[in-house]
């Protein structure tokens, strides 16, 4: 199994560095609620736990953290208030089939209150109001192939709609968890966003116009315009987590991105009895030269990063024969957005 680790370690780097993205390529991919993330331990450490991530919310971090779920049922539900006053609502459950592994389902929704429409004829707004729905929904499944290998993998569907205009893709995530033997070392990598290119299409793309050139009074003709394509924001992650003492873990992630500058999140993580608390942060490790002409403050604004640190707790309270894991994280942002927050409530079977 150690053997496989080292593989699956080397084709994902292989194929990440093939495809490693620059500043200067951020914004070319789309379907960017992939990146939003979900589970209030995973935000408070700035997503550094992918090597340890288990549960329901390992099918956002690293799939194979479902096979540590290996009894009984567990169900999540949680909010947060995202950016723009756009609200995420995030939920999902994991069943262990024994030694056959673990499978979950998960569900991510944007919600964008209602905004109103403008035209070029009334571009204050005519009155009327629009809301796009946006979603993925994921299934994976894990398996523990021994006291120390996580192997796992999902399939997401992704799904955007504007009014009567829609975009829909496919993505595959797939992920591994190793744990030393002999040290409190546990190492995770997962490849995610690996899949088909999205573009929109619908009849809100119809347009009429009068063709070129014609006479006086003919009429208008009737086409669709043809949306361009977009590719999904694959990324390949790689994250070490080291037990310091018995309650306290520090955990460093590394993530490739194929459509922006890379990341490094750092996060640790303190346990005493039923209880948690975690903080993290995370920054940009760009090796881009400055163009010329591009003055160093918005050179600065192009390759930093929004977010900064992070912070979250949490606590398990024994409710009858379940278990209940009620968490809070915070996110903050460095300039243009505000903080978001998240509450999450996990119930144990």
């Amino acid at each position: 199994m150690k053997n496989t680790f080292k593989i699956f370690l080397g084709c994902a780097v292989l194929v990440s560095s093939l495809t490693a993205g620059t500043v200067r390529s951020a914004g070319t991919a789309g379907a960017a609620q992939l990146l939003i993330p979900v589970g209030a331990e995973t935000i408070a450490l700035s997503g550094a736990n992918v090597g340890t991530v288990a549960g329901v919310d390992a099918l956002h971090s690293n799939v194979a953290g479902l096979a540590h779920w290996s009894s009984g049922f567990q169900g999540t539900v949680s909010t947060m208030s995202y950016i723009a006053d756009i609200d995420v609502t995030y939920a999902g459950m994991v069943v262990s089939m024994g030694e056959s592994g673990t499978f979950g389902m998960t569900i991510k929704a944007l919600d964008f209150g209602e905004i109103p429409k403008t035209t070029a004829f009334a571009p204050e707004g005519d009155g009327q109001t629009f809301s796009p729905s946006f979603f993925t929904a994921s299934a994976g499944f894990a398996r523990a192939f021994s006291d120390r290998v996580n192997v796992g993998a999902a399939v997401k569907v992704i799904s955007e709609t504007i009014e009567e205009t829609s975009a829909t893709g496919i993505a595959l995530d797939v992920g591994v968890q190793y744990r030393f033997p002999t040290q409190p070392l546990t190492f995770g990598v997962t490849m995610k966003n690996v899949g088909s290119r999205m573009h929109y299409d619908g009849i809100n793309l119809d347009q009429d116009l009068q063709p070129e050139g014609s006479a006086s009074g003919s009429s208008n003709e009737s086409f669709r315009i043809v949306a361009d394509n977009f590719a999904l924001p694959t990324s390949l992650d790689i994250s070490a987590t080291y037990g310091l003492l018995d309650n306290l873990d520090v955990s460093a992630n590394f993530t490739n991105h194929s459509y922006q500058s890379n990341t490094l999140g750092i996060g640790a993580k303190y346990t005493l009895g039923s209880a948690w608390i975690g903080a993290g942060t995370i920054m940009v490790l760009g090796d881009d030269e400055q163009p010329a002409g591009v003055n160093d403050a918005d050179w600065e604004e192009w390759s930093g990063t929004n977010w900064g640190g992070s912070l979250g707790a949490g606590v398990t309270v024994p409710v009858g024969d379940y278990d209940m894991h009620i968490s809070y994280a915070m996110r903050t942002a460095n300039e243009f957005f505000d903080d978001h927050t998240t509450l999450q409530v996990s119930l144990d079977f």
